[in-house]
């Protein structure tokens, strides 16, 4: 009797997503797949194939490329766009290294050679993030039982080197803005710097997600414009850029578009470094802007909790790293409060004695 599995259809609020399942051991079996149907037509045929083989699936019949191929196309739907890229970009290196070997060749020391080569090729966090790529990968390969342990598991990350965060003073943001040579540029940068909505989010940002009478906008998880967290969050908005949104056109869905109605798109990062040297400041980004946000509510005591759901960090640890590189002026600030601060001003407002002994004080005596 030939062993069927099915596939079935969920409906999310995001959209739809396709799983497997099938009877194994007396027990109903289930395998997300994702929203790709094609992929999970591919597989369906794969786990019939292994049902009805007459024998348990046998770890190392997957050679490497056949998986890359696969987890991308399992992949793609359930992460975001530049995740499945980076995905692939991690996989594809990976390959050229192993030279494309079956899964159970690869070895925790080969992980761990080609580690250490792309340390040498990039930055530490560029080599952490593909490691922990290479991780997940791995560990959607076991719970698939091509693979009976994950090969890179035991291979631990290295320390980053801390970096200081780009945060605009009040007065760089005021010459930011008057540098702006448009109405739209001047709109994206003043809500980039009161929000911390990341740039994709502006972009995508519909004019029925604002509500400028009372102040607030919605940034939504749409089909094809996800947020990075993949959940909505409500903001308010400044009363001065509420005024600056109200003097836009509103032609289209899009609030930021390229006059004929497209998202605008295009040359965004080069026409923000313009007006940067235009403002005379010191280098930032676009995304700078964000971390201004984040930083200065760091610095006004805003609980972390607060401006982790303001920020729409997935991770609490993300919102913390603001909380260490708080700037000098507030640390101070910080210090101040100390009881006993004004106690040792005051020692020190009042002692004028020698800052070194003299050899009398110290016991010795003028041969």
């Amino acid at each position: 009797m030939w062993r069927r599995v099915w596939i079935w259809r969920r409906k999310l609020r995001k959209g739809k997503s396709y799983c497997l399942r099938w009877h194994e051991d007396g027990r109903v079996r289930s395998e997300a797949v994702g929203p790709n149907l094609e992929a999970a037509e591919r597989l369906q045929v794969k786990r019939e194939r292994d049902l009805n083989s007459g024998r348990p699936r046998a770890f190392g019949d997957v050679p490497y490329d056949e998986f890359r191929d696969e987890e991308l196309g399992v992949m793609k739907g359930r992460m975001a766009e530049k995740s499945v890229a980076d995905l692939k970009r991690t996989l594809g290196g990976f390959r050229e290294f192993c030279r494309g070997t079956r899964l159970t060749g690869i070895t925790p020391t080969m992980v761990e050679r080609y580690f250490s080569k792309r340390l040498q090729e990039v930055s530490a966090a560029t080599a952490n993030k593909e490691l922990r790529t290479l991780k997940a990968a791995f560990s959607r390969a076991v719970r698939r039982g091509y693979l009976e342990k994950n090969p890179a598991s035991e291979v631990k990350q290295v320390r980053e080197p801390e970096k200081t965060v780009r945060v605009l003073t009040a007065e760089e943001a005021g010459q930011l803005l008057s540098a702006c040579p448009s109405l739209p540029w001047k709109a994206l940068v003043a809500l980039g710097v009161t929000t911390g909505m990341r740039l994709g989010e502006m972009l995508s940002l519909h004019w029925d997600d604002l509500d400028v009478e009372s102040g607030t906008v919605w940034v939504r998880n749409r089909p094809g414009s996800p947020t990075k967290s993949r959940r909505n969050r409500v903001l308010a908005l400044a009363p001065g850029v509420c005024g600056l949104l109200k003097q836009l056109p509103c032609s289209g869905e899009l609030v930021f578009h390229d006059g004929d109605g497209r998202p605008w798109r295009n040359n965004v990062q080069t026409g923000f470094r313009r007006i940067v040297k235009r403002a005379g400041i010191k280098y930032c980004t676009l995304h700078d802007l964000r971390r201004t946000f984040v930083s200065q509510l760091a610095m006004a005591g805003v609980n972390e909790a607060v401006v982790q759901k303001l920020a729409g960090h997935a991770s609490i640890g993300t919102t913390l790293k603001y909380y260490t590189h708080i700037m000098p002026e507030a640390l101070r600030v910080a210090q101040a409060r100390l009881p006993f601060v004004e106690v040792l001003r005051d020692v020190s407002d009042t002692y004028h004695g020698p800052h070194l002994l003299g050899r009398e004080e110290t016991g010795q005596v003028a041969s």
